[in-house]
């Protein structure tokens, strides 16, 4: 058994081709200089400007857009809010505030969750929450048993 195994022929050489130049990485031949190095480490340092909208500005808007219609917003607010405060008797100037600023988010395009969570805060101020319907529901049952243990005690009941 001195059989010699055969092995797998190997595959054929890659041909180059000469016509195909091989790609070459930019920031691999500027590294290759002292001048290329040197730009390379200018840019890395370089303070870098963030794109984009400014934040707080809504989608669709420019900033010298939105800012105006922001002043008109406010101006209507403040009105709004004085409104508000004589007919609610609100006298505390933080709450004054905060309600103007509610306001004018409220009334502003931008995002509906802070427009929402805006309107919220405005009726909580304003408006009184409805009774919840346990308590109703709790004194229905009451009135129930206590009119079942007036009718055992002193009436006839209409079994007769």
């Amino acid at each position: 058994m001195p059989d010699q195994r055969k092995f797998r022929a190997k595959s054929p050489s890659k041909t180059i081709y000469p016509q195909k130049a091989p790609k070459k990485n930019y920031f691999s031949t500027l590294m290759e200089t002292e001048e290329g190095r040197a730009l390379r480490k200018s840019w890395s340092n370089k303070k870098k400007i963030n794109g984009g909208r400014p934040r707080g500005v809504p989608d669709g808007y420019r900033k010298e857009q939105i800012e105006p219609i922001r002043a008109e917003e406010k101006r209507k607010a403040e009105r709004l809010v004085n409104i508000m405060a004589e007919k609610f008797n609100i006298e505390d100037e933080y709450a004054k505030k905060a309600l103007v600023t509610a306001v004018e988010v409220m009334n502003v395009v931008g995002e509906t969750r802070e427009r929402l969570a805006a309107a919220r805060l405005v009726l909580d101020f304003t408006k009184q929450k409805p009774a919840s319907k346990n308590e109703v529901s709790l004194s229905k049952a009451e009135d129930f048993l206590a009119s079942l243990v007036t009718d055992t005690d002193g009436s006839t009941t209409k079994e007769d």
